[in-house]
């Protein structure tokens, strides 16, 4: 403080910012006290800006201010530790008071004073000052980090940290102010108008920036991105405003002292050039660190992501899935693994080793087996450790699972365990209807084998008195034609009758029994063809004129001789010609013989047809089978056994041929065979 004379001869006091760092003290306490107080001046200075250097300061305020909210945003989307969060307040809170300081003295650098005659002035910043000036604008910052962080903030809270870094930017503003120095007495004089403006403009804008910031990033459609940006500006400008109407309501003027202490004083354009450079800095690298870290947040939310689709998806599997790493520590499982290999006092959980499970599974015996202990834990570990194929464990409560495991390259083995119980129930449970039926179809073919024996045992022991009793009726019956005892002869014809037809039902029966009893024969020969069916057309020739019915023969000039079982073949013939008599009355009954070569083989076809009755679709159906006619009007109109169908049947497989039938009821019937003409046994 310096005492300035007037031409009045009045004495005023005076603003001078000192030098040296007592001076510096003494200075900034007095021009605090008298900063608003009017001063006489020999010389007013003029000030003007540097247009560049005004728009880097607006710049680099925004940015901060934008690097600042960037962190705020960090810490309100982190679920994070009071630490971390007090790490990333402080690294925010620098950042703002770094921009918005930085934006203070590149404006005070861009601003020049002169003098009426244009000649300039040197102004220098006291170090000491100048560093002190950082600190409310860090503890802005603190207020700007802690507010914009918060996820709900209340209007109260918004106008009373408004009005706070309001507060805050004008401290560094004025602190800022009183560290420029001259080589003379440097006088500031501020309108009282404009400094409270400065602080309401300081204020308001503040404000506007962190509800700005708190309404758009609450709001689905702009979200953070446009709410930083929209609050950057408004903040950055409120900096800016501050400043300038704070340094437009100034007046600069040069007392008539000189100063020589100057102190610890930085040169202006060094000043520039490190404020640029460390606010860029420190700028860029919060920029920098946020990005990064909203990238790393990123990875980390699409490698959880990806892990909870991967586990949501094991989950649906519906068999229980595991997946080991190479060294056989568990790195996932699904919830029907970990319920499996789970027991009362032992858990399945992510790391465990696969041996501590496998020896838990053994000590409390889960799985038939495990009762000998070491010896299923040395197999288990080796099928573990190469993997050959499936396996199942069935375990203590009646649970079956297929066991398949693969071991991966270099990422380690996985297991599947399918649930197969209820396949394998179903498999126990064929299996013993299995025997049963085996048990069944063993006790029918006794039973089987038992009706055979008896029917050929019986047939025998029926046939003997049969031959008995028709050999005494043909006796007695020649007799009584020589003794011309003819009221006994049709009774005894009768009696020879019936007792031939009763002895062709037990040969029916006996050869029936001797097939399905598998001690039917077959005696191959070569017969001549035309000779075999001139002894069948003898033999049948009396049943044909009974009923009136013709016969008629038709045999293929190219098929001469055949290789066969003839008594078969000619007692099969006989059965159809038979048949076809014994439905026909009046008709004719044709006997064709064929010959066709298939797949190399050579076959003869031997057809009966006839122009009887005929059968419907349900009687053609079941003519071949035994012991079944038309139905039992036929039986009783007809006679017969119905075994003769069945048994020619039977013939033609034996012979390696077969037969069927075609036929339209009221029109006839016909039966044809397929035999080989020479029959392979299988010893040729």
């Amino acid at each position: 403080m310096t005492q300035a004379s007037t031409s009045s001869g009045r004495t005023e006091k005076s603003l001078t910012v000192g030098s040296g760092f007592a001076h510096t003290n003494r200075v900034f306490i007095l021009n605090l006290l008298h900063l608003f107080t009017p001063h006489h001046s020999d010389i007013t200075l003029t000030g003007a800006y540097d247009e560049s250097l005004v728009l880097l300061s607006v710049i680099i305020s925004c940015l901060g201010v934008y690097a600042t909210l960037g962190i705020a945003d960090r810490m309100r989307a982190l679920e994070i530790n009071p630490l971390t969060k007090k790490i990333w307040l402080s690294a925010g809170a620098l950042t703002m008071g770094t921009g918005i300081w930085a934006m203070h003295f590149i404006g005070m650098l861009a601003f020049t004073l002169k003098t009426t005659d244009d000649t300039s002035i040197t102004v220098l910043y006291d170090l000491v000052t100048t560093l002190c000036s950082i600190v409310p604008s860090i503890l802005a910052g603190v207020v700007v980090v802690n507010i914009a962080s918060r996820r709900t903030v209340s209007q109260k809270s918004l106008l009373f940290y408004g009005v706070l870094m309001g507060a805050g930017i004008g401290v560094m503003h004025y602190i800022g102010m009183m560290a420029m120095q001259s080589d003379k007495e440097l006088i500031m004089l501020i309108d009282m108008t404009g400094f409270v403006i400065s602080v309401v403009v300081a204020v308001m804008l503040g404000i506007t920036s962190l509800y700005a910031n708190k309404v758009l990033s609450t709001d689905k459609y702009t979200r953070t991105k446009w709410a930083k940006m929209v609050s950057a500006i408004t903040m950055g400008f409120a900096g800016a405003a501050m400043h300038y109407i704070a340094m437009s309501s100034t007046t600069f003027s040069l007392g008539n002292n000189t100063i020589n202490d100057t102190g610890f004083v930085l040169n202006p354009q060094y000043l520039t050039l490190g404020v640029s450079l460390a606010a860029f800095f420190i700028i860029s690298l919060a920029i920098v660190i946020t990005l990064v870290d909203m990238r790393l947040e990123e990875a980390a939310l699409s490698e959880k992501n990806s892990r909870s689709h991967t586990l949501a998806a094991i989950e649906s599997i519906p068999n229980a899935f595991a997946l080991y790493d190479i060294n056989d520590n568990l790195i996932l499982c699904n919830n029907m693994y970990r319920n499996l290999m789970s027991s009362e006092n032992f858990k399945v959980k992510e790391g465990i080793q696969f041996n501590d499970l496998i020896n838990n599974i053994a000590d409390n015996q889960l799985i038939f087996g495990t009762e000998n202990g070491e010896e299923w834990i040395k197999e288990r570990l080796a099928s573990h450790y190469n993997p050959k194929g499936n396996f199942l464990h069935h375990w203590k409560n009646d649970k079956w699972m297929q066991v398949s495991e693969r071991r991966v390259w270099n990422v380690g083995t996985v297991a599947i365990h399918t649930d197969i119980t209820e396949l394998k129930h179903t498999e126990q449970e064929l299996e013993k209807a299995m025997q049963k039926a085996q048990q069944a179809q063993l006790a029918a073919e006794q039973a089987n084998t038992a009706k055979s024996a008896f029917l050929a045992n019986m047939s025998h022991e029926l046939r003997t008195p049969m031959n008995a009793i028709i050999g005494y009726s043909e006796m007695l019956l020649e007799e009584a034609e020589d003794d011309g005892l003819t009221d006994f002869i049709p009774d005894l014809s009768k009696i020879r009758i019936a007792g031939k037809h009763l002895l062709d039902i037990i040969n029916n029966i006996l050869d029936l029994s001797k097939i399905e009893a598998g001690k039917m024969e077959i005696y191959p020969e070569e017969f001549n063809l035309a000779r075999m069916i001139h002894e069948i057309a003898v033999t049948i020739q009396p049943l044909l004129d009974k009923r009136a019915n013709t016969l008629v023969v038709n045999i293929d000039d190219t098929i001469s001789t055949a290789y066969t079982d003839v008594i078969k073949v000619k007692q099969s013939l006989l059965n159809l010609l038979s048949n076809a008599n014994k439905f026909t009355e009046a008709g004719n009954i044709i006997l064709s013989i064929t010959k066709n070569i298939s797949d190399n083989i050579e076959w003869m076809i031997l057809s009966v047809k006839d122009s009887g009755i005929g059968m419907s679709e349900e009687q053609l159906s079941k003519v071949f089978e035994a012991f079944t006619q038309a139905d039992s009007s036929t039986t009783r109109k007809y006679g017969g056994t119905g075994l003769g169908l069945t048994i020619t049947k039977k013939f033609c497989d034996m012979l390696g041929g077969s037969i069927h039938a075609k036929s339209t009821e009221g029109q006839g019937s016909e039966f044809i065979i397929q035999l080989p003409v020479y029959f392979e046994t299988e010893e040729q």
